[in-house]
C-alpha cells in the first residue's frame, strides 16, 4: 500500500483489484462483506477491530461528512484500488473566481502561487506560458505523475474548449500537448457589416 499527498486531494494505493463482485459504486452503500480470510476476519471481528461486517468504507463517508470533507471516491487502476480524499475546503477570493472571465489574473496567479487554487484554474494558468504534455503539467504541479485526477481535469478543460490539443489529428499521439484555446476574433474588421436600409 502507498500513500500520494497532493496540493488538493491524498490518494491511497493499495495493490490488488476488488474481488466477489464488489464495485467502487457499491463500496459507497450498504453491501455484503467477502473477506479473502473469514478466519482472520473473524480474529479482527472478535476482538473488536472490525465493527460490523460491511461497513468499513460506510464510516470513512460518514467521518469525512462528519468533518466536512467531500465523500471519498474508489476507483479501480492498473490492478489497484485507489480511494482519493479531498480537502474540506479550498480557499477561493473573489478575484480567483472572475479571473478568467475578466481577464483579472492577479487572484488565480496568487492562488498558484500559494497553491489553494482549484486544480482546473491552475492548469490553465500553467500553460498560459507555453504548451505542456500531461507529464509536464503534472511536474509543474509538482505532482510525481499523472494521476487520474489530473486526466479528469485535463478532460474537462477539453470538452468545455478551454484548451486544445496541439496535434488535433493524433489525440494520442505521444508528442500530444496542450495549449490554451484562443478566444473568437471578435475584432471589428472581423465582424460582418451591417446592412443598411432605407
Amino acid at each position: 500500500m502507498s500513500v500520494a499527498m497532493y496540493d488538493d486531494h491524498l490518494e491511497i494505493v493499495n495493490t490488488g483489484a476488488l474481488h466477489f463482485g464488489i464495485t467502487p459504486e457499491k463500496l459507497i452503500q450498504p453491501h455484503e462483506s467477502k473477506p479473502w480470510n473469514p478466519l482472520v476476519a473473524n480474529v479482527f471481528y472478535r476482538a473488536g477491530i472490525i465493527e460490523k461486517w460491511g461497513t468499513g468504507t460506510l464510516n470513512i463517508i460518514d467521518w469525512c461528512r462528519d468533518n466536512k470533507n467531500p465523500d471519498p471516491e474508489w476507483q479501480e487502476q492498473s490492478g489497484s484500488v485507489v480511494v482519493t480524499f479531498h480537502p474540506a475546503a479550498i480557499p477561493v477570493t473573489v478575484g480567483q473566481e472572475s479571473g478568467l472571465e475578466s481577464g483579472q489574473e492577479s487572484g488565480l496567479e496568487s492562488g498558484l502561487e500559494s497553491k489553494t487554487a482549484p486544480m482546473k484554474e491552475r492548469i490553465l494558468l500553467i500553460l498560459k506560458s507555453s504548451p505542456l504534455s500531461r507529464s509536464e503539467i503534472a511536474s509543474k504541479l509538482g505532482h510525481k505523475r499523472i494521476s487520474g485526477k489530473l486526466n479528469k481535469y485535463i478532460k474537462e478543460l477539453l470538452n468545455e474548449e478551454l484548451i486544445e490539443y496541439t496535434i488535433p489529428e493524433k489525440p494520442n499521439s505521444r508528442l500530444q500537448k496542450y495549449r490554451l484555446k484562443s478566444p473568437p476574433d471578435r475584432s471589428p474588421a472581423s465582424a460582418s457589416s451591417p446592412t443598411s436600409t432605407r
